[in-house]
């Protein structure tokens, strides 16, 4: 059990850190440096912000290109039970939690999942952001979750809880005058502390630490070009030979009229506006987000005989990151079901090795299933059927499919040659 002061510590922690990760939450929901500036220009003019949010599109194009498609479990020792158990517990939830985890990590570098037993004897897990948990680790290479705090508050409450997970209980505390007043405590049923940290790479940062002041001078140039265009700030309107004062010149702009006295000249001084340099700027920044973030600008236009090898030499360095995110997702994986194994055996009495699961990510990305259909068929005799289906982009549980494939044909009474000399091989020793 942890003591009250260690809390205690590990909540000023969370008060430290916070405002690194509410920056990056800021930026991701939109809320800008631009926005919050104070005005540069007088109250006749126009001060516009304009906001482009290539943080939140980076996060997005790394959740959608590795987990837009469900993630494919097969078993090792072709276990089906272990898959079927999967399936059974995962398939209304998972999806949607993966999604979530993998954006939170891409947002602040890190996240943390909570697997619990619900009292209706679901397996389910949680997750949350660095701005209400954080945890402390046992200190061995392994670097296991021995501690896991977490502050929130409940809606139309104005009390402050805090839960503290570490490697037997879950402690209910209510924070009062900065002391710890416990709720309760219950014995959670798993052998090691059941919070994860999840992190987005080795050094815990944000998909869009590095384009986060590219971005705000891209906001900036955009604005002031608005603005221009919005003020006629390109253009200053020239009264010569003209004796006006302030008072007059304001009250002629707001009526639409010029009155000038003969022989005077009025004319438009306009800039001289290098646009060309302009929009090489511009594209120059736009291309920089991509660079820094290894991703591509799916927003170009591919050639519509740009061929499936061209497409990933495009994907290659976002394939790369990507690959890198995945090691790391799949080692969170293992140990969520490292955790599920433990919760099958007391709850359902099966005992099952999480080690023995093989995890497989497909990419998001448009495949050529014709192709990739008659690679199976040329293949077919060479390689497993399970590990042929798990190709197919469509089919999220090879071993559910090949079953049930399995089941349509023999209740129609077809056959393949190999099975119907098999079936009259066995009807013929019957009858010997």
């Amino acid at each position: 059990m942890a003591s009250e002061d260690l809390i205690l510590k590990l909540l000023h922690e969370l008060d430290v850190q916070a405002p690194k990760y509410k920056k990056l939450l800021d930026y991701y929901e939109g809320r800008h440096k631009l926005l919050f500036e104070q005005p540069k220009v007088e109250d006749s003019r126009n001060d516009e912000r304009a906001i482009f949010n290539y943080c939140q599109k980076t996060v997005q194009n790394f959740v959608g290109y590795l987990l837009g498609k469900p993630i494919n479990y097969q078993s090792k020792s072709g276990n089906k039970d272990f898959i079927n158990s999967i399936e059974k517990h995962f398939a209304f939830w998972e999806k949607e939690h993966n999604i979530r985890l993998k954006e939170l990590t891409e947002i602040y570098g890190l996240a943390y999942e909570v697997c619990y037993s619900t009292s209706q004897k679901e397996f389910l897990c949680a997750c949350f952001s660095p701005l209400e948990m954080i945890t402390l680790n046992d200190g061995t290479i392994e670097r296991n979750t021995s501690l896991a705090v977490r502050r929130y508050q409940k809606p139309y409450d104005d009390s402050t809880y805090v839960d503290v997970w570490d490697d037997k209980y879950l402690t209910k505390y209510v924070l009062n005058n900065k002391k710890l007043v416990q709720l309760s405590r219950k014995r959670h049923i798993f052998s090691i502390c059941p919070v994860n940290e999840v992190v987005n790479n080795d050094s815990k940062r944000s998909a869009f630490d590095g384009i986060v002041r590219i971005n705000d001078l891209y906001n900036a140039v955009n604005s002031s070009a608005a603005n221009e265009m919005l003020d006629h700030r390109s253009a200053y309107l020239v009264i010569e030979n003209a004796d006006l004062d302030l008072d007059e010149a304001i009250k002629m702009k707001q009526n639409g009229i010029i009155l000038a006295p003969a022989g005077s000249k009025v004319y438009w001084s306009v800039k001289d506006v290098n646009n060309a340099f302009f929009k090489d700027m511009i594209k120059q920044w736009q291309d920089e987000f991509y660079i820094q973030t290894n991703t591509v600008n799916l927003n170009e236009n591919f050639q519509s005989n740009t061929s499936g090898v061209s497409i990933r030499l495009k994907l290659q360095e976002l394939e790369n990151l990507s690959a890198i995110k995945e090691s790391i997702f799949e080692r969170a994986l293992k140990r969520r079901f490292k955790l599920f194994c433990e919760w099958l055996m007391i709850a359902e009495s099966n005992e099952f090795d999480y080690r023995d699961l093989s995890i497989s990510f497909t990419r998001n990305v448009p495949v050529d299933e014709v192709a990739i259909a008659n690679m199976i068929i040329l293949l077919k005799d060479m390689l497993p059927h399970e590990d042929l289906i798990s190709w197919l982009p469509r089919v999220t549980n090879p071993q559910s499919a090949i079953q049930k494939l399995k089941n349509e044909r023999d209740a129609m009474g077809l056959y393949t040659l190999d099975e119907h000399l098999k079936k009259q091989n066995g009807v013929l020793n019957e009858k010997i």
